[in-house]
């Protein structure tokens, strides 16, 4: 990518500190937005920057679909987005979330292993079989929220990727289908491209040198963005007067690599940790017929042994952390 910076205030005030960027956003040269059937210019690109956008991911039908089943359990469970009474603190800075709807909506299977992102994410992550579910959730943040600039991070790391050999597949990988349009205006996810190989974005700051940059990826809906969790992200704020609908979902890395370290010629690399302690699969998935996938949920933490071997429990699964019903 060409780099066309517009400087931005430093939101942060402090370089050092960098929670809310540098302000070298980039608005004049958007990363190229691929179709589902490049797949190797998309991988090429990926492997690069850390991130990947996709274009008509997701059909008028299947967003009709999604849209309607926010509308649908905003207004029936409304206390499972946080509209209810007891507002959810995680929500304070994000928006509405609704944790974990494969619990209770069987039609939001269909998802899961998406025909539009998911050969991309088998690609990625080293064939399907390395393939693991690790979390799907729903996202709004809603048109005069009031919610403040998000703080540029990462989500979960290996601390070997600073020095295995390759570096990819990555550990874990995230997609966002973005469910609206977002434009200039409309809140949307940003990236530091290059930044998976930094421990902190200050670090990123320095080392990529006249290459950093602040990409806010706009895209219709039906996009889809999937990006390394290494790599620095945040939600790049809009004008405050419109929404943005998003579907997020995680994957983590199964099996065993042969990889190596600077200390050795032969190194292991171990399937990718749980991402939370907290995540539930339901029945359903977890003893399907299909073994692609029961593969596909087999990653368990200690949350989902005890529901499993309680027989999936209804009152263990209401005491866990957003298990309610």
């Amino acid at each position: 990518m060409s780099v066309k910076l517009r400087q931005q205030e430093n939101k942060s005030g402090n370089p050092s500190l960098a929670n809310q960027g540098f302000g070298q956003v980039n608005f004049e040269d958007p990363p190229q937005h691929f179709d589902i059937s490049e797949a190797r210019a998309a991988t090429d690109f990926f492997e690069e920057h850390g991130f990947v956008v996709l274009k008509n991911c997701l059909d008028k039908t299947e967003l009709t679909h999604l849209n309607e089943f926010f509308d649908r359990t905003q207004h029936e469970v409304p206390e499972k987005w946080g509209l209810g009474e007891r507002r959810k603190p995680h929500h304070r800075e994000q928006g509405l979330i609704f944790s974990q709807p494969l619990l209770d909506y069987p039609e939001i299977d269909q998802y899961t292993r998406h025909k539009g992102s998911f050969p991309l994410v088998a690609r990625l992550l080293g064939g399907e079989d390395r393939v693991r579910f690790a979390e799907l959730n729903f996202r709004e943040t809603p048109a005069d929220a009031g919610i403040g600039a998000m703080n540029f991070h990462h989500d979960a790391v290996n601390e070997d990727r600073f020095l295995r050999e390759p570096y990819n597949p990555v550990d874990w990988l995230c997609a966002i289908h973005y469910l609206t349009d977002t434009q200039p205006g409309t809140p949307t996810f940003c990236v530091v491209p290059g930044s998976n190989r930094y421990e902190t974005l200050s670090e990123a700051y320095e080392g990529l040198g006249s290459n950093y940059q602040e990409t806010p990826l706009y895209g219709h809906a039906g996009t889809c963005v999937l990006y390394d969790t290494a790599t620095f992200h945040a939600r790049y704020d809009g004008d405050g007067k419109q929404a943005r609908r998003t579907w997020h979902q995680y994957y983590a890395r199964g099996g065993w690599l042969r990889s190596s370290l600077p200390t050795t010629d032969r190194y292991m690399r171990p399937p990718s940790r749980c991402l939370t302690d907290w995540n539930l699969f339901p029945e359903r998935l977890v003893f399907n017929k299909d073994p692609k996938i029961r593969l596909f949920f087999s990653h368990w933490n200690t949350a989902q042994c005890e529901w499993v071997t309680s027989g999936f429990d209804a009152e263990l699964r209401r005491s866990m952390p957003r298990g309610e019903q």
